[in-house]
Parts: structure tokens; sequence; C-alpha cells
């Protein structure tokens, strides 16, 4: 259950730091989708476990939603993630169950990023420092920290930035290690348009953190 917790809290993280309300470009890049592994590290390696999940994205980031594979207590589960009228959308595909999230009341002082134009303002209430640049999956990336806080819990962060999109992050959060990596981009991906609308049947009840 703690382990579940930590992730949705990483996915929080991630949508607050990668993602924008405003129907701004986000990306360099049009459409892609990203196949991508999630290692949740703990002290001494004898838990660790590998989380993979599907990210879709088109019109340059402003359509976006993801899908991650969670196996706990020897049951898979299948999550989908979308934000919409401010609210981060979480289902359980399998359970047939929904919440949605307040980021703005999730977060103090909320504010989102966009790597494209990080303004003064951001840079100031995340901390964000530009590190240089690093290779990875064969592009020449930006390097960034950042410090976030939520639920109480503060977040340290690295991320390396291609094109406006994060490749790879390393978060630091209640003694754990949490990496997330692109292992693929499919560029100029044609999306289906089911991708970015709420699963029908599943009735999203508002709370104060994703199940």
């Amino acid at each position: 259950m703690r382990k579940t917790v930590l992730l949705m809290m990483m996915m929080t993280v991630a949508i607050l730091t990668t993602s924008s309300f405003a129907q701004e470009k986000r990306y360099g890049i049009e459409s892609a989708i990203l196949k991508k592994n999630t290692v949740m590290k703990t002290p001494g390696g004898i838990n660790d476990q590998t989380i993979p999940s599907i990210q879709y994205f088109d019109d340059f980031g402003r359509k976006e939603s993801s899908e991650t594979t969670i196996s706990m207590q020897g049951q898979t589960f299948s999550i989908f993630a979308m934000l919409k009228d401010n609210y981060m959308h979480t289902a359980n595909l399998t359970l047939k169950q929904g919440t949605k999230v307040n980021l703005a009341a999730m977060v103090d002082d909320y504010k989102t990023v966009n790597y494209l134009n990080l303004t003064d303002e951001v840079k100031k209430r995340y901390l964000i420092e530009e590190k240089g640049n690093e290779q990875f999956l064969g592009r020449d990336c930006k390097s960034y920290e950042l410090t976030i806080t939520v639920q109480g819990q503060t977040v340290k962060s690295n991320i390396l930035v291609w094109q406006g999109l994060p490749l790879k992050s390393t978060m630091s959060v209640a003694g754990m290690t949490i990496v997330e990596e692109v292992a693929e981009i499919q560029e100029g991906a044609v999306i289906p348009k089911e991708k970015f609308e709420l699963p029908e049947g599943i009735n999203f009840v508002e709370t104060a953190l994703p199940m």
C-alpha cells in the first residue's frame, strides 16, 4: 500500500512538473508514444519494484494521458491517468474505480512547469537549476534539479529533458528513490482519440490523494 501511495505521488509530481493547464505548446514534437519503466528503489535493494507504463501525447502536449501496470498482492492492475478541468483523474481500469484530485488544492502555491518556457516565477517556486547537458537515448538532454512539496512531503528531483519532454527523472521521497526512464520513443505516432477521453463506466470521486 505504501508503495502504491508513493507511486501515485510520483505520478502527481510528474504531472505537475511536465504539464500546464493552459492550451500552450509543451513539447518540441507533435505526438509520441513513450514506453517507460519506473523503478522504486528501497534501502539495500531487497524490495525493489519495476513498474511499466505508457505515455501518450498529441498536439505538442496539449493532449496527454498515461497507462501504468501495477502488480500487488498477487493481482495486476491497470491504472489510467489524465488531466482534465484542472483535476488529475486516475482510474483503476481493473476494478472500475476512479478518483480525481484538485492539484491546486494539493500543492502549496500551485504552479506547473513547461520546460519549453521556464518562467522566473516557476524557477523560483521549485528551486529549478539547470545543470548542463547529458546524453540519454542518443539525445542531447538538458539536466535540471528541482524541489516540490506534495502533501507535506518534499520531493527532490533530477530530470533530463529533451524537446521539453522529460526522458529520465530521479526522485527522492520518504526514504525511497524512484527512477523513471523512457525505454522507447515512437515519434510522430498516430494516437487513438480514446486515449484522451475518460474511460466510460467509471465514477470519479474527488479525493485528496489519487487511488
